[in-house]
């Protein structure tokens, strides 16, 4: 049976490729929320609540996209190509506006802090090296995009995302382990600079930039107030004090402590990235966000939804962290 006919909102109907993972939940649910039809284009592997206002369509973009590709759009949101090839049926789209999800990944030099839009991203990389070949694709599709689009497209940068639905653990191991309670392993310093941003400001802003019509490339990073380890993890505590948690309390381990063990930056330790040659991921700048609108909320607002929804979700937790029994481990040797 067709789809029925959309209604059209203040002349915005948009299309979302993918749509039912994490942002680009998030984003239809943004979208729909400020009154704008929405269609999410996906291959039905993975299912979430439509919300009012949505239709959806089944089909692959890496082999038919008959199902959308007839009609014309308000604009295209594009969270789900991670390599130029996928995008070579999604740029043939009739849209007024071509919103893609990015990443910060394509920079190319993470040595230096302030890294803004205008700073260099990958033209070549190392196809065996995996960092690199994330983002020297994504940096591949940013061109193929405005090449196809000029100032219709759209192109964010998010760092780390943290919020409900994710499907990684990466922030929210932190929430995680704040409810359980006890001494647990932070790295040192508590100083140490921290960036993550709310999915649903994320979301928020793919929004903005469609109803207001912004084009340009644009870090989306947060949070609110500049963050540092400690207030991440002062944040964690007091949310999971606030919901009745049992107390806990930061066990601050140094980079040489935590290396010569063997800990993964990143995937055992979410948001620790060690070395001189990283530490502008955690430091990017978002004035040009800022500028256009980007709006941000407190870090502990985050952290209470990720808890509140880990709460409801419990198959969500421990997707990343230490490992409880060597935690305990090391806890005893600091």
């Amino acid at each position: 049976m067709a789809p029925s006919p959309l209604k059209r909102y203040n002349d915005r109907v948009i299309l979302v490729l993918g749509g039912t993972k994490f942002l680009g939940r998030h984003i239809v649910e943004a979208l729909t929320g400020a009154g704008h039809p929405t269609v999410r284009f996906h291959r039905g592997n993975s299912q979430c609540e439509l919300p009012t206002g949505a239709q959806e369509r089944l089909g692959d973009r890496n082999e038919d996209m008959s199902a959308v590709s007839e009609e014309s759009w308000d604009a295209v949101v594009d969270v789900a190509a991670y390599e130029p090839s996928q995008l070579a049926r999604s740029l043939e789209l009739r849209c007024n506006r071509y919103v893609f999800i990015s990443t910060v990944s394509v920079y190319r030099d993470f040595s230096q802090t302030g890294i803004t839009e205008d700073s260099p991203v990958y033209e070549t990389f190392d196809a065996n090296d995996e960092g690199q070949q994330y983002g020297g694709n994504k940096a591949d599709c940013e061109r193929a995009v405005r090449a196809r689009f000029g100032e219709r497209a759209t192109i964010l940068r998010p760092g780390l995302i943290a919020g409900p639905w994710d499907p990684t653990g990466r922030y929210s191991y932190w929430c995680d382990r704040a409810m359980r309670g006890g001494k647990f392993i932070a790295p040192a310093p508590a100083e140490r600079p921290a960036q993550f941003v709310d999915v649903r400001d994320v979301a928020r802003f793919v929004e903005r930039t469609i109803a207001r019509n912004i084009g340009g490339t644009f870090n989306v990073v947060g949070p609110k107030e500049a963050a540092t380890m400690g207030s991440l993890v002062e944040d964690c505590t007091r949310a999971a004090r606030e919901r009745g948690a049992p107390p806990s309390e930061p066990v601050w381990a140094g980079e040489t402590f935590l290396l010569e063990r063997g800990v993964q930056p990143w995937t055992e330790l979410p948001v620790w990235v060690p070395g001189d040659d990283m530490r502008g991921l955690l430091q990017i700048d978002r004035s040009k966000a800022d500028a256009a609108g980007f709006e941000l909320r407190p870090g502990i607002e985050t952290a209470g939804a990720v808890m509140d929804w880990l709460a409801a979700h419990e198959e969500f937790a421990a997707r990343a962290g230490l490992a409880p029994e060597r935690e305990t481990e090391w806890i005893s040797q600091i």
